[in-house]
């Protein structure tokens, strides 16, 4: 596999970079954790006019119409500057729905606004009983004379906080558990504003609980297929691990060199900290951490990119999924050690960058799923 980087992605990757080195460094971010916030309206407007709210977007809707190895390039470089505004939740995951399952006109309502920065969207999918079992929706969807009224609660929706858009999946027939009967339902904010509660996750990112309480929609909140959506949202949760796997990879690139550059200026007993054997054989362990998990993201982001048979992608994002999660723990635990009582201070970055690390382990399944899954697929 060529992993090298083609001219647009690296010139796209530079520009990322100027961006967020402009607006958004370490300083920046601690402001805006100060200040409660996750989202910064200005910082997306800025990440809009860069086009990168429509790289993955069709031109005829805004978007430049590129595809997941660009949107990677944006991933790695977010993680690495350790941005918290919603850009997985609204373009990764409910973009890549609306792109897949929506009509005509729900594509020509939404995905324009997204791909101009004037719309967050997030998926709300997790229930509290779910765990990483993705068919098990025990909310409901009723048809009415008015369309639809759905009802039960959403938990852990990535963005949702400043979400103006929710795609909610809901059980139109069948029983918890059954692959068959999910639903997905296009829902604006002020429909549910009232059962929305927002909350900070561990890096400063958002997320929000969502209750269905009979709530009433038009027929044509529908999205896609009634009963089908399941394969979809599948995919849409493969691009999410895929997605968190490459912005895992920029923030432990970052760490390993905000370690390296402690330990070679840190001194103690008059010689620095890398002079010492034991503390260098740990910096080659961690290096090779990341290389490994950098490796296996990539791996991940070309199955999403060109696998045809959906076991495979699932098989190959599970394999990288299960990388990422043991060399996001062994950098983090490693770079915090080397660094002693000064990483667990909010005023330095090595903390913030294990924080983030530490919450990508978990989302969109953790290792012992992960390594479940690629089992009893290997055995099909």
């Amino acid at each position: 596999m060529d992993f090298t980087l083609n001219e647009t992605q690296s010139m796209l990757g530079d520009a990322v970079d100027r961006l967020l080195a402009d607006r958004f460094d370490f300083a920046a971010r601690q402001k805006q954790l100060a200040s409660g916030i996750s989202h910064d309206p200005d910082l997306w407007q800025a990440f809009a006019a860069l086009g990168l709210m429509g790289i993955a977007i069709d031109s005829k809707h805004g978007g430049s119409g590129m595809g997941f190895e660009e949107l990677a390039v944006v991933l790695e470089r977010f993680g690495g500057a350790l941005v918290t505004a919603p850009y997985v939740p609204t373009v990764v995951l409910a973009g890549g729905l609306l792109q897949a399952l929506g009509s005509d006109d729900q594509q020509a309502q939404w995905l324009p606004k997204i791909a101009d920065g004037s719309l967050c969207a997030a998926l709300a999918h997790g229930e509290r009983q779910a765990r990483e079992t993705l068919e098990w929706v025990a909310a409901t969807a009723q048809r009415t004379a008015a369309g639809w009224q759905l009802n039960g609660a959403k938990m852990v929706v990535l963005g949702g906080d400043v979400a103006d858009l929710f795609l909610v999946s809901a059980r139109t027939g069948g029983q918890s558990g059954d692959c068959a009967g999910i639903s997905l339902f296009a829902v604006p904010r002020d429909q549910v504003a009232a059962h929305l509660r927002g909350y900070a996750l561990y890096d400063g990112s958002g997320a929000s609980e969502l209750g269905l309480d009979q709530l009433t929609l038009p027929a044509d909140a529908l999205v896609g297929p009634e009963g089908e959506a399941l394969t979809a949202i599948e995919l849409a949760y493969d691009r999410g691990a895929a997605a968190v796997s490459m912005e895992a990879v920029g923030a432990m690139k970052r760490l390993r060199d905000l370690t390296l550059d402690y330990i070679k200026t840190r001194r103690q007993f008059g010689q620095p900290l890398g002079s010492h054997q034991v503390l260098q054989h740990r910096m080659v362990d961690l290096h090779m951490a990341v290389e490994v998990a950098e490796s296996m993201a990539l791996s991940a982001v070309l199955a999403i990119a060109t696998a045809a048979d959906p076991d495979d992608r699932k098989a190959r994002i599970s394999a990288a999924k299960v990388a990422i999660g043991q060399a996001a723990r062994e950098v983090g635990q490693s770079a915090v050690q080397l660094h002693g009582g000064i990483a667990l201070t909010d005023e330095y970055a090595a903390g913030h960058y294990f924080k983030k690390l530490t919450l990508v382990e978990r989302q969109f399944g953790r290792v012992d799923y992960h390594l479940e899954r690629y089992a009893r697929l290997m055995k099909a």
